[in-house]
């Protein structure tokens, strides 16, 4: 148990040595300072909700938009074709069988 606590706490370490390096390598703003701005403003955030609630409130206050199922569809309609392609999955498949069938004929011929 108690090896499982020291490598626990090694791991710890080297995880809070990692954010540091890379935290001082990074360009962003003060030299150093974006990593642990970030932190301190995300921990502040999870002891003071308040900020997340006005938030929550702004985007709750926005009024939905109310369109219908086909006008939707008509507007976001792409002429291009299909991401599949329907012979081109068969063609697939085929030689996947074949492949397989293949395959198993000669595992069955191995231990006849």
């Amino acid at each position: 148990m108690l090896t499982v606590l020291v490598w626990t706490l090694v791991a710890l370490v080297a995880a809070a040595a990692v954010a540091a390096v890379a935290s001082a390598t990074s360009g962003g703003g003060r030299q150093g300072a974006g990593f642990f701005a970030d932190l301190r403003a995300g921990i502040s955030a999870r002891r003071h909700p308040d900020a997340e609630d006005a938030a929550a409130a702004r985007a709750a206050a926005v009024e939905p938009v109310d369109v219908r199922l086909d006008e939707f569809l008509r507007a976001t309609a792409v002429q291009d074709d299909g991401y599949l392609q329907v012979d081109e999955v068969r063609d697939v498949l085929t030689k996947a069988r074949d492949r397989a069938v293949r395959s198993v004929h000669h595992l069955g011929s191995r231990s006849a």
